[in-house]
């Protein structure tokens, strides 16, 4: 989709407010234009050079005709000369390469397929464009991060126009991009297409993988560092040697077959893009729900999809699930799914989301089994105990647990895993303690201390006196599930 061309922007309606962060052409800042806040790129050279001012007007040219939600919104641009810039939309949580390399923040693996998957949608759309956009500089820096952890393509400076089938070349002196995301094509100065490209998106997604800067630390027992004294050696690996990031052990197969056939060094065996978010579409599902059958479902009714209507899941669930012919128990199951299920979206609506879904079957699964009751039997039990209260956080359960008596105690999701359980009490100094119970979807029995138990009551039961669990604390949002009430807006 393509919109007409560059607004220009006066140099009174651009306001700096502070450095976002240098590129090899300008430097970015945070700011306001026209009401609005806004990132500002602006030239590192303002006396009009050659070189510069042809990059310049190169990248205003390109993103003034590219219009995608993963691709960065161009806003206009200041072509005066001393305060050449380009006005784009502000992503507030920076670029991909430092959010990666933050310990501090937190990025389940799903998530990360989700970004890898967001710069693969971008990408078909330069690629399937007539002429083609063949980016050239795809790495983690020059891809940006929303609020929703959403990500955009961006910094064309480098990007280059051909036509459908047309091969490019640059020689070896003038390879253009950065070495550790650059096809050993480019890097060699031979023919090239779309497919260096996505040479560069197999460096990005090992990356999304492992949160590692590429070629600096191979991921073998014990670490081995790598280092180049020169352009040439790095050359000479990539090239003839076929050098690539090692993925590490216990990758998802289909993950670390889709990453070896992106670095490819033949790149007639390289996929295209859109094959690449098929297989990340699928990918998502599996690390977002751990259990098979739970796979299965969301695979077979809402691939592709992240989230959907809560009367629509409620239909395919219910379809699959064993069933029971008592309307009141019928009833009872629908409640405890939409208490643990629903969340409303910014316009009202009811969904589920995949990672809703699947963090579900973690907690209460495995979905369907011989060994166990049925799994709406097990998560009635559960949610009918006045000590388990659900998805609270640690603050929140101190806070419930603050003041109470010795012994008073609440059970409650992990906050960190998925899939486990915690136990909040207040201990015999009045302080507040917690402690872990390890459950696996795929796996019928609960775990704490190295000890097996068949369910979570039968772990509390057995334990109270060990752990002085003496009264539960009460409060839980899920008793009045169990109060005899309407169904009405439950289910239409």
């Amino acid at each position: 989709m393509f919109h007409s061309g560059p607004p220009e922007i006066g140099p009174g309606e651009v306001e700096k407010l502070g450095v976002l962060g240098d590129g090899s052409f300008g430097t970015v800042y945070r700011g306001r234009c026209r009401s609005q806040e806004v990132a500002i790129k602006v030239l590192h050279r303002q006396d009009l050079d050659e070189h510069s001012l042809n990059a310049f007007r190169k990248e205003v040219e390109i993103v003034s005709r590219i219009f995608h939600p993963n691709i960065l919104l161009y806003m206009g641009a200041c072509t005066i000369p001393g305060h050449m810039c380009i006005i784009t939309e502000l992503m507030h949580k920076g670029d991909l390469e430092s959010l990666l390399h933050d310990e501090k923040a937190a990025l389940p693996i799903v998530l990360r397929m989700r970004m890898a998957r967001d710069a693969a949608l971008g990408m078909t759309w330069l690629h399937s464009s007539n002429p083609v956009f063949i980016h050239r500089d795809l790495k983690t820096s020059n891809l940006l991060v929303g609020d929703d952890y959403n990500i955009k393509l961006c910094d064309f400076g480098l990007s280059q126009i051909k036509q459908r089938g047309e091969n490019l070349r640059d020689g070896v002196e003038g390879a253009k991009g950065t070495p550790l995301w650059m096809a050993p094509e480019v890097m060699a100065g031979e023919i090239f297409n779309e497919k260096a490209d996505v040479y560069s998106f197999g460096i990005v997604l090992w990356e999304i993988l492992t949160r590692q800067e590429p070629f600096k630390v191979m991921l073998t027992p014990p670490p081995l560092f790598v280092e180049f004294d020169n352009y040439e050696e790095f050359r000479n690996a990539i090239c003839n040697r076929h050098v690539r990031p090692i993925i590490p052990p216990g990758t998802h197969p289909a993950l670390k077959q889709l990453i070896e056939a992106c670095w490819h060094h033949d790149p007639t065996k390289r996929p295209a893009f859109p094959a690449i978010v098929a297989a990340l579409e699928y990918i998502i599902v599996d690390t977002g729900i751990l259990d098979n059958h739970g796979r299965k479902l969301w695979k077979d009714y809402f691939l592709k999809k992240d989230k959907v209507g809560w009367t629509d899941f409620l239909r395919v669930f219910m379809n699959i699930m064993p069933s029971t012919e008592d309307p009141q128990t019928r009833i009872l199951n629908i409640k405890c799914l939409y208490a643990l299920l629903v969340e409303k979206g910014r316009d009202g609506d009811e969904m589920v989301t995949m990672e809703g879904f699947g963090n579900f079957i973690s907690w209460f699964g495995p979905m369907l089994s011989d060994q166990l009751p049925p799994l709406m039997e097990r998560v009635r039990s559960v949610l009918r105990k006045s000590y388990f209260h659900g998805d609270i956080s640690t603050r929140d359960a101190e806070g419930q647990l603050a003041g109470k008596q010795v012994g008073t105690f609440l059970v409650r999701f992990s906050t960190s895993s998925p899939g486990f359980y915690t136990i909040s009490k207040v201990a015999s100094d009045g302080s507040i303690q917690h402690q872990r119970i390890i459950h696996h979807p795929n796996q019928p029995a609960f775990y704490m201390n190295n000890r097996a138990y068949a369910s979570l009551e039968d772990l509390i039961n057995q334990n109270a006196r060990e752990l002085n669990l003496i009264s539960a604390c009460l409060g839980s949002r899920f008793s009045a599930l169990f109060v005899e009430q309407s169904i009405s807006g439950y289910v239409q």
